[in-house]
């Protein structure tokens, strides 16, 4: 219990922390964004009932550029999540990013997974690599604990593979907007070293 309240902390540590990690990745600025994942609830219990969850990130906020999200995990076994976090975003070179969240939800007890009361905090980590782009595909790890808000706190672990989609195709507008503008600035920029290239040499030529 103790190791879980430490990472819990430390996750919570790190996305208010302002200068300890890299800024975002450029990707991360051209949210909303919808996540598909599938994988298991009691990913240490040795049970592990198959879920699939659903979530909705919005744009982020703030000197820190938290991200709110909204998301429903459900499992085979009747278990289900619903809930709300923040998270945050850090650069791990070009294509790659680790985002961490901290939030809490409604859990329904399914006939594996019990957490011992309705109101569970999550806590985690998620490693992702970007595709062409605007798509990332991650590995996330959960911790869900219900924080001693009752005698009976076992705690559980979700491991899920996710795949991150832009609504709307707004990271293509994005992409397009950027490369479109560098194009068009680059031609006038040409442009004018010709002229200027013509006018230099134009007084040798009339001597």
């Amino acid at each position: 219990m103790l190791r879980r309240r430490r990472i819990t902390a430390i996750v919570i540590a790190a996305l208010g922390s302002g200068g300890t990690w890299a800024a975002p990745p450029d990707h991360e600025i051209r949210p909303p964004r919808v996540d598909l994942s599938v994988g298991t609830l009691g990913a240490l219990d040795g049970g592990s009932p198959l879920a699939m969850g659903l979530e909705y990130r919005w744009q982020p906020f703030g000197r820190w550029s938290l991200v709110p999200g909204a998301g429903f995990v459900a499992g085979d076994d009747r278990s289900r999540f619903a809930y709300a976090d923040l998270s945050r975003s850090f650069a791990v070179g070009a294509l790659w990013s680790a985002t961490l969240s901290f939030g809490a939800g409604h859990f329904d007890d399914g006939t594996e997974v019990r957490l011992g009361h309705p109101l569970v905090f999550k806590s985690g980590i998620e490693v992702g690599r970007w595709v062409d782009g605007r798509w990332r595909i991650g590995l996330a790890f959960d911790h869900l604990s219900n924080g001693g808000l009752s005698g009976h706190n076992p705690g559980t672990e979700m491991l899920m593979l996710r795949l991150s989609a832009p609504l709307g195709g707004a990271g293509a507008q994005s992409v397009a907007a950027e490369t479109s503008g560098f194009e068009s600035g680059s031609e006038p920029a040409a442009a004018s070293w010709r002229s200027s290239s013509r006018r230099i040499s134009s007084p040798a030529s009339a001597r």
